[in-house]
């Protein structure tokens, strides 16, 4: 099964709209343009093929953000019905009206919280949510929800940042981005046994478990980062060493560290 990544980036890039036609050669010359997106999907992509994916017919992107893995699950799984879900209004109008436009009419979207989904209780063989639930406080992060709306023998998939982080280059180099999570990750709060523990907690068998973007991801994301910051002409000089080195950091792997956790718990198949 062929799973692509980021073909509606020059689309719902906001960065990207003002300028059309050179986003779309940028795009054409140099791929997908946000290393740390790129690092998502790779480590997503990796994910998904611990899943039997092609017996799902209801699948929930838990904090859809701009939709992108939404859209590349709907393209990929034309059987499935996949939801979008998530409280910005405006990412989730965008979604949809791109969904209308391209034809597919097995994704759908939904704004508000997880408890919103009236009726949907046991419906979902699949859950998923890519750095979302470190935006959200412990308590209220909604493994519990998750759980109520699968189906039995469904999964969740949760990746989020680990609590301890690799560095290489200087940190004050990176100061602004400190004070941002300070700000923003406020559910940054587990290594990956913690993580561990809350889904069992919660009910689910845990059937995998693993770190992700290690110390050559992290190079590669720093250099993304610092480049950026210094404007687009040299942030488009430096992507392709960015993503190689994220590329090589995905496929030596991460080994006994690294700056994520992914975890995938499944629910008993008798409730």
């Amino acid at each position: 099964m062929e799973v692509t990544f980021g073909k509606m980036q020059v689309q719902m890039s906001r960065r990207m709209q003002r300028y059309p036609r050179l986003a779309k050669l940028a795009r054409r010359i140099f791929g997908y343009t946000l290393v740390g997106n790129y690092a998502r999907a790779l480590s997503f992509k990796r994910l998904l093929q611990q899943l039997p994916l092609q017996s799902f017919r209801n699948i929930l992107d838990l904090g859809c953000g701009y939709g992108e893995y939404s859209f590349m699950l709907a393209e990929a799984l034309p059987r499935a019905n996949v939801t979008a879900l998530d409280i910005n209004a405006e990412a989730v109008a965008d979604i949809r009206r791109l969904a209308g436009r391209h034809g597919l009419g097995n994704l759908e979207t939904h704004h508000g919280p997880m408890e919103s989904l009236a009726g949907r209780d046991g419906s979902y063989d699949f859950i998923f949510s890519v750095d979302v639930f470190e935006h959200i406080r412990e308590e209220e992060m909604p493994f519990a929800q998750a759980y109520q709306k699968l189906s039995p023998g469904g999964y969740l998939l949760v990746k989020i940042p680990n609590r301890e982080q690799l560095t290489i280059l200087p940190e004050d180099w990176f100061e602004d981005h400190h004070h941002w999570l300070e700000e923003e990750h406020i559910g940054q709060v587990y290594g990956l046994e913690g993580l561990k523990e809350r889904m069992e907690k919660e009910g689910f068998r845990v059937v995998y478990a693993a770190y992700g973007d290690g110390w050559w991801s992290r190079l590669g994301w720093e250099i993304g980062y610092l480049s950026r910051k210094a404007g687009p002409v040299v942030q488009l000089l430096f992507l392709p060493l960015a993503k190689l080195l994220v590329w090589i950091g995905h496929w030596a792997g991460a080994g006994e560290r690294g700056n994520t956790i992914q975890v995938i718990g499944q629910k008993s198949t008798g409730q």
